[in-house]
């Protein structure tokens, strides 16, 4: 380590000085200006705010906990329908992707969300189903890696004659081989999944 005291030390693209105060200053450029000074309280203070360059922390070299600039999709599936069967489980083709940050969502072949940072992952999902029997009524779930998650929410079947679900929940995501999926399944007779309106979304709540 090497100490400067009382004493300057300078050539045409720095400066350095140091008084018998303590007060430590650095000059940069051909004519020197002030840079850094460094007081006796040890506290540096900057001519210009630091600037870091864009993307110059990534998201692995955050604190635990910290989301940053995780990823985060929202897809609709537009005005596709699909026709599923009573109490089975069906996959909805989500399909219209209206953002995908890190393009972590496939919207053309598995309609899935493989997140590519590990993470706990705020997903929701929102399924409407229309049938000509009031008695009917739909479910929403959140798959992970193919199967339930837990996350379900039942349409009473009383309430409405064209009834709708939503689930949510934090889902853990390893950031390279889980992903998610949305289901539905409809109670009754068999009807029609209405996509004009639903929604898959989720986005990174806290990193791992």
């Amino acid at each position: 380590m090497s100490t400067i005291s009382a004493s300057t030390t300078s050539t045409t693209a720095y400066k350095v000085t140091a008084d018998t105060t303590g007060t430590l200053v650095l000059q940069t450029g051909a004519s020197p200006t002030t840079a850094v000074t460094i007081g006796t309280n040890q506290v540096a203070t900057f001519a210009q705010a630091p600037v870091l360059p864009a993307a110059s922390i990534p998201q692995a070299a955050l604190a635990a906990g910290v989301a940053g600039n995780g990823p985060a999709f929202f897809a609709s599936a537009g005005s596709t329908t699909q026709t599923i069967s009573v109490n089975t489980n069906v996959k909805v083709a989500f399909n219209n992707e209206m953002y995908d940050t890190n393009g972590n969502y496939d919207p053309n072949t598995n309609y899935r969300f493989t997140p590519t940072v590990a993470g706990y992952y705020f997903v929701a999902v929102c399924v409407y189903l229309q049938s000509t029997n009031n008695a009917q009524a739909v479910i929403a779930n959140i798959f992970k890696n193919g199967s339930g998650t837990g996350n379900t929410s039942v349409s009473p079947a009383s309430l409405y004659s064209y009834p709708y679900a939503t689930t949510c929940g934090l889902i853990y995501c390893n950031g390279s081989t889980d992903y998610i999926e949305a289901y539905c399944q409809a109670t009754g007779a068999s009807g029609t999944l209405i996509v004009g309106g639903v929604s898959f979304q989720a986005f990174l709540a806290r990193s791992a």
